[in-house]
């Protein structure tokens, strides 16, 4: 009976440690994405959106003070869980201008494109960015919102618990 009950406290002791001492590999887990990079949640399902390759520089991060636009976009490393790419477009935005702020549909657009041929874009009054801060031309912000698609005006999106902390280029 001695040997038995070794043998499970020594079980029961091995897998205690092993739950405990393993390290999450979720790179989203607290905190605020790395510079670079835009986080969100979209239809319950989390992406990480990190690639500004893939579309012209002018468009992946770039601020235009002619014509007062901000432009960000990036995709999703080729070997992510979860593929796509995500824009934000703001417009009428005096980058220099005080933060912290909330915009909303009037001047911000997002769009999300999970496959090739299918775009969702931003509808509605529930647009939210909040731009948490811009130092040394890195702007950090939370976002939220619904999408619709393109092609189909009756499927919609929910996006939810997006952010960005992304370094700008002005032009």
């Amino acid at each position: 009976m001695k040997p038995i009950l070794s043998i499970f406290s020594f079980l029961l002791i091995s897998i205690f440690f092993l739950f405990t001492s393993c390290e999450s590999n979720d790179e989203r887990v607290g905190g605020f994405p790395q510079e670079g990079q835009i986080w969100a949640d979209i239809e319950d399902l989390s992406y990480t959106f990190d690639d500004p390759s893939g579309t012209l520089v002018s468009i992946a991060n770039t601020y235009s003070e002619s014509v007062q636009t901000l432009s960000i976009y990036r995709s999703s490393a080729s070997n992510a869980l979860r593929l796509g790419s995500f824009r934000v477009l703001l417009t009428r935005f005096d980058f220099d201008n005080t933060t912290p702020r909330i915009l909303d549909n009037t001047n911000v657009r997002f769009s999300f494109e999970p496959q090739q041929n299918t775009m969702y874009t931003a509808v509605g009054g529930d647009i939210r960015f909040e731009i948490l801060s811009i130092e040394d031309d890195i702007i950090k912000a939370n976002f939220s919102g619904t999408l619709q698609n393109s092609l189909n005006s009756n499927q919609q999106i929910r996006v939810r618990n997006g952010s960005l902390n992304i370094k700008i280029r002005r032009e």
